[in-house]
């Protein structure tokens, strides 16, 4: 909580009294509070430096001379980090100023002991740059502008009179309220997090907002809106060192709009959190430990005589119960790290639910050297094993949903060989490999697809478990899964494993192996009660039907677009159901497996994390991807200087799912295509470049020098000998006990487009 730690006041030359009061996060309240000395000589300047009209934060500084009665009494304030130092500056009682202490500099003179100058400065939003974005989710424009107020120390108070911006044509001006952007948007691919500066100018530039902090309040408008809507007042002007000038005038503007576009809504990483090295390699064999790595290669290249090369270790597997890259994990399964030693497989983590540790021979009962580690594997139960993160769809209408699908895959790996890496002889299971080859036709591996908003209420959910105990072609038009309302449970929804190009002598399994498409059982014709309708032939000439198309398609289940926007969460529940090609018709009856214990002849059953991909609905069904958006405008041809602005959030013209920067209406998260001011309607870069026309395509007046204070709210202001025109303050240097501002102010103009000229890259 902050507590006032040193107070003072003083009356300036004018009979304004200024109360300063220093304030410090603490958890319990000091037992006395400083007074602080001012200087007789400037003691409270507030500086808003010179922003060009484009920039978004109009931030300020004020700069304290105060005397320290004792040796060093300040030195301490910087000694604390930033944030945790605020001011709060009032005028008369009411509160004019607020802001934070800079850490970076101090300074004062070390040959007195006592009554000598100091100075503290303190700023308002350079704070920003310190803080990092911590909100997760999607944001209200207003609620990550507030949160940044707030960790900055700022009144919250946020005045959005001054916007004349849109929602659409016929709507009121837009708040900052009725926009929301994604928060992921704005970590990077290595998992930097932007901070709060960044993310303010992000989420505000593309709009054309500019915010500043005055009397207390903090002010966010675009220039249109001030210059039509707030209170005007003349300037007086003090002393004689008033000068015009004129502002720039820019030939053209570019502004570039970084979607941040990917097609992998989850990238199905795991980060394994335990430690594994190559030394602790053979170290623990028995249950409970961290590695179980006695994994030879074993290949009849590597016997020599009746002798083995023990030591070309294939790969060491580690386990830990810490990991990242998963909302849940079942307690009675670990993280895994596969660490290749001498020829093993490729480096990857994952879920470990259960295999057999080093130890050479049967797994039978009779045999004591491999020992079970973690669970029994097994038939499919409803008990999850892992849930993914959420992540974001954007809600999109019908027409738009019908050109994507959501992708779901997940790489298993299921196998009775002692080393799954390692060629199948005789030595490494090959008769189990064999077997297992041509005895399992499917495997199924249930799970639920749930789509949530942001209160936590299920809003639908994905269903093929129709077709899993059923049958269907081999094709996207007649083995499709639909959405229902509420939340998927077990049973709804199941992840099929089969070689489409040889079901009777292949498998699905063994290796790392991803889900194909869901098509049920169709080596069978028969599917009575099935509940599900077949409407072509299932099996021609002994063999189900799938269409050469489909074989090619990539490995993933793949979802229709879901039919509200939302977010996407995955889980997945233990164990398989596997069967043998034509043999029983029943998705859950007796099946080989059961008859001959198939599932104690398995050595592993691992798992990477699901991955989620947005496709095209195309032939191709490739992958969603979005370039930069880019528009050019001309402002004025005879100029000279060019405006070129990179944004972090925009809109796009079209329905754009994975692009993680586009604004989004509040009221129903559809994506935002065009926003509209002073008539007209158009992508927020269009009516930016239209804004920076009015205020650069012609030379506007400058003027500056000594004026009486610019107090109060913010406000334009008129000039005796310049007519009608108004001017906005770019610069205000206040001298609180002179009572003057060294301004700058220059002409501001209305939106104005009729002269525009502009090239969009993206319809070139």
């Amino acid at each position: 909580m902050m507590y006032d730690i040193y107070t003072g006041d003083f009356v300036s030359r004018d009979d304004i009294r200024w109360t300063v009061t220093i304030q410090e996060d603490l958890e319990v309240a000091p037992e006395s509070v400083g007074v602080l000395d001012f200087s007789d000589e400037e003691p409270l300047l507030i500086e808003w430096t010179e922003t060009s009209k484009e920039n978004v934060i109009c931030g300020s500084v004020a700069t304290l001379k105060i005397i320290s009665q004792g040796d060093r009494t300040y030195a301490d304030l910087y000694t604390i980090k930033a944030g945790y130092i605020g001011i709060r500056i009032d005028r008369e009682g009411l509160l004019y100023w607020m802001g934070t202490l800079d850490p970076e500099f101090y300074e004062e003179p070390y040959t007195d002991n006592e009554d000598y100058e100091v100075e503290l400065t303190f700023s308002d939003f350079g704070i920003f740059e310190r803080l990092r974005y911590n909100l997760v989710g999607m944001q209200t424009l207003e609620t990550i502008l507030s949160d940044a107020l707030s960790r900055a120390r700022i009144n919250e108070s946020i005045n959005q009179d001054w916007i004349s911006t849109r929602l659409t044509l016929n709507d009121g001006n837009m708040a900052l309220a009725d926009l929301s952007v994604r928060s992921e948007n704005f970590t990077d691919e290595d998992g930097e997090v932007c901070n709060m500066k960044e993310v303010v100018e992000g989420i505000l530039q593309p709009l054309g907002l500019r915010m500043t902090q005055r009397n207390g309040k903090v002010f966010v408008y675009d220039l249109n809106g001030i210059f039509h809507r707030a209170e005007t007042e003349k300037i007086e002007w003090h002393d004689d060192d008033q000068m015009m000038g004129v502002d720039k005038v820019a030939n053209n503007a570019t502004v570039t709009f970084s979607p941040y576009s990917s097609s992998e809504l989850l990238k199905g990483e795991i980060e394994f959190g335990g430690d594994y090295s190559v030394e602790e390699v053979n170290r623990g064999n028995a249950p409970g430990a961290n590695n179980y790595s006695y994994y030879p290669d074993y290949s009849k290249d590597h016997v020599q005589g009746d002798r083995w090369d023990y030591n070309l270790i294939s790969f060491t597997i580690f386990l830990s119960d810490k990991g990242q890259g998963l909302a849940y994990l079942d307690p009675a399964a670990r993280y895994f790290h596969i660490l290749p030693v001498v020829s093993g497989p490729s480096e990857c983590d994952g879920v470990a639910w259960g295999f057999y540790s080093g130890g050479h021979g049967s797994i039978d009962e009779y045999h004591h050297w491999p020992k079970q580690i973690l669970n029994p594997i097994g038939k499919i139960a409803n008990r999850v094993l892992m849930r993914t993160n959420r992540v974001y769809l954007p809600k999109l209408s019908e027409n738009e949903r019908d050109n994507y699908y959501v992708r779901l895959s997940l790489e298993m790996l299921l196998d009775p060989r002692y080393n799954p890496f390692s060629s199948s002889d005789d030595d490494n299971e090959e008769d189990n490999y064999n077997h297992t080859k041509a005895w399992t036709g499917w495997a199924f591996v249930p799970v639920a697809v749930t789509v949530y908003d942001e209160y936590d209420a299920a809003l639908c959910h994905y269903v093929n478990g129709m077709i899993a105990r059923s049958a269907a072609v081999g094709h996207l038009g007649y083995a499709r899964g639909y959405w229902a309302s509420g939340a998927g449970q077990f049973g709804d929804a199941f992840l099929e494993y089969y070689n489409a190009d040889d079901l009777k002598e292949d498998t699905g399994i063994m290796g790392w192996k991803a889900n194909r498409h869901c098509i049920g059982r169709p080596d069978h014709e028969s599917r009575a009660g099935s509940g599900y309708e077949i409407t072509v032939p299932i099996i021609s000439f002994g063999r189900p039907v799938i269409y050469d198309s489909f074989k090619q398609m990539e490995d993933g289940e793949y979802m229709p677009y879901p039919d509200e926007g939302g977010y996407l969460e995955v889980t997945i529940f233990a164990g398989a159901n596997c069967y043998d090609y034509g043999e029983s018709t029943g998705f859950d009856t007796t099946r080989q497996w059961d008859r001959k214990n198939w599932y104690e002849k398995m050595r592993w059953l691992l798992y990477k994390a699901p991955k989620v991909e947005l496709v095209r609905n195309n032939l191709k069904f490739d992958s969603e991807q979005l370039d930069d958006v880019e528009y050019s405008g001309y402002i004025n041809k005879d100029a000279k200087e060019e405006i070129s602005i990179d944004t972090i959030c925009g809109t796009i013209a079209k329905s754009a799912p994975t692009a993680r920067g586009t604004y989004f209406r509040t009221s129903d998260y559809a994506q935002v295509t065009a926003l509209t001011r002073e008539g007209r309607t158009n992508p927020v870069e269009k009516l930016l470049i239209g804004t920076l026309y009015s205020q650069f395509a012609e030379r506007h007046t400058r003027l500056s020098g000594t004026a009486f204070l610019l107090d109060g709210d913010l406000k334009l202001y008129t000039d005796g000998v310049q007519g009608q025109k108004k001017f906005l303050a770019l610069s205000d240097i206040q001298d609180t006990d002179a009572g003057t501002s060294e301004a700058v102010i220059v002409e501001l103009s209305p939106d104005e487009y009729e002269a525009i000229e502009y090239k969009d890259v993206q319809e070139q």
